[in-house]
């Protein structure tokens, strides 16, 4: 083996090798010929006048593919690989994010419901409505629970003046009456469920807590605190003050209403009633007033609407 010069570009080539690696001029076999003289100007020559024909191989050495003037590598296209385009991942901070500003919102509202102040509840009830405007109450000894209303529910509840405590309310004889009750200047709470055999089943309304059911009803009763008697009875006839007050069991008479003792000043609709309180009637939509130790104005009281 041994360097000799390209006949084209001048270039060392071994003379064993088929082409030149500059220019691509076939080498092998050329060691005869002496090299072409390479005109003084223009670009090296592509082409040979008579093209050379390589040696004939011997063995079994696979036949030398036939060149031309130019290298494969300057011919074969180069494939160019492009980096698969990169997916966009899933925003995780982004989510993680948001569910903890979820999370803290929600433990700010739970922290403030939990500060603030709560609502009086009534049991059966969810929420108790706001009982329509009226004087400021007191409870006394005369708004004690009836008896009655702690009895068994399986307990049947003894007739009173000849009323009875029925399972059903009847509306043959439907009306309501408004009664207040001062005592020393201050009005009394008339409670509610006076006349209903527990256990009740309590509401709310716009009068405030209401109770819907009992074991039993009297004809005579009271289902919210507003003051509003009912009056649902199976038949017509005359009920006072007193029937109410039986039921009830608080004393009433001309001296006396509950435990407070004097002279009891009744109003009934506004004007001054000097019967006994015990014998004022029970008439739709009147409005009875009961003042001991000291005579308060009577004040107006307004029906809820469609009563």
């Amino acid at each position: 083996m041994a360097l000799i010069k390209c006949p084209d570009c001048g270039r060392d080539v071994s003379d064993l090798a088929p082409v030149c690696l500059g220019c691509g001029r076939p080498i092998a076999g050329a060691l005869s010929q002496p090299p072409t003289a390479r005109p003084p100007t223009g670009p090296p020559a592509t082409s040979l006048s008579t093209p050379l024909q390589p040696p004939a191989q011997t063995g079994t050495a696979a036949p030398v593919a036939p060149v031309t003037g130019v290298l494969r590598s300057n011919v074969d296209s180069v494939k160019t690989i492009e980096s698969p385009t990169r997916r966009a991942g899933f925003p995780t901070g982004i989510v993680l994010g948001g569910l903890l500003l979820l999370i803290a919102v929600a433990a700010a509202v739970l922290v403030l419901t939990a500060n603030r102040p709560g609502t009086p509840q009534v049991a059966g009830s969810s929420t108790v409505a706001p009982s329509a405007p009226r004087p400021t109450l007191t409870a006394m000894p005369v708004v004690a629970a009836n008896s009655r209303r702690s009895s068994a529910a399986a307990s049947p509840m003894p007739d009173v003046n000849g009323v009875s405590c029925d399972a059903l309310e009847s509306t043959i004889f439907h009306i309501h009456v408004h009664l207040a009750i001062f005592v020393d200047g201050q009005e009394q709470l008339v409670p509610l469920g006076v006349g209903i055999g527990q256990p009740w089943q309590v509401e709310d309304s716009a009068e405030g807590p209401f109770v819907t059911d009992g074991s039993c009803f009297y004809w005579i009763h009271t289902h919210t605190e507003d003051g509003v008697v009912h009056i649902e009875s199976p038949l017509r006839r005359r009920f006072t003050l007193g029937d109410f007050f039986a039921i009830w069991q608080v004393p009433l008479s001309a001296t006396q209403v509950g435990p407070a003792q004097g002279p009891v000043i009744a109003y009934v609709n506004g004007s001054r009633d000097d019967r006994n309180p015990a014998d004022i009637a029970l008439l739709a939509h009147e409005r009875i007033q009961l003042n001991i130790g000291g005579d308060v104005p009577p004040y107006l009281f307004d029906f809820p609407p469609g009563d």
